[in-house]
């Protein structure tokens, strides 16, 4: 006799849980280091460092003075908090003002087209993430890391361009 629909289930649980315990651990170590590294290179930029011509990197600091779009639902509850406590809405609603006309400073970077990095920076960046990791299963990690990326490329939108990180106020 076969298993029960929710002794399946329950195994299933037991693997995601692995797997997002296992991958929310590397993401939250990798995004830490790359805020850091973030407000480090805006720094160097402020200093008037910039990147070589030759470089196949681009970098720069920007500063936004547009307001941050929110998503619909978050101004429909503010309507609808407004609606509710009118005394605190208008204060709230100065708040919000306050925080849209701040200009907001953001790093721009990437690649040059038809430009790559060296793997051996990923490998790199991996063994800073998981403290311990041999080099032999950084590289395995990484050669993972590119074929899943390739997996998941055919089936989304593949962006060509640079990233921003918004830097904190």
């Amino acid at each position: 006799m076969g298993k029960l629909g929710i002794e399946r289930d329950v195994e299933k649980l037991i693997a995601y849980k692995l797997i997002t315990s296992l991958t929310g651990t590397i993401s939250d170590r990798a995004k830490r280091k790359y805020d850091n590294l973030g407000k480090e290179a805006s720094e160097r930029f402020k200093r008037k460092q910039v990147i070589p011509e030759t470089s196949n990197l681009v970098g720069r600091l920007n500063w936004d003075d547009k307001a941050v779009s929110g998503a619909r639902k978050v101004s429909l509850g503010i309507e609808e908090f407004n609606n509710k406590y009118p005394k605190y809405g208008k204060i709230l609603a100065e708040i919000i003002q306050k925080h849209r006309e701040v200009r907001r400073a953001y790093l721009e970077f990437g690649l040059k087209k038809g430009k790559e990095l060296d793997e051996e920076i990923y490998i790199e960046v991996i063994k800073e993430t998981i403290a311990g990791i041999s080099d032999e299963n950084a590289l395995k990690f990484y050669n993972i890391l590119v074929d899943i990326n390739k997996d998941l490329s055919k089936t989304k939108k593949k962006t060509q361009g640079l990233y921003t990180l918004l830097l904190p106020e």
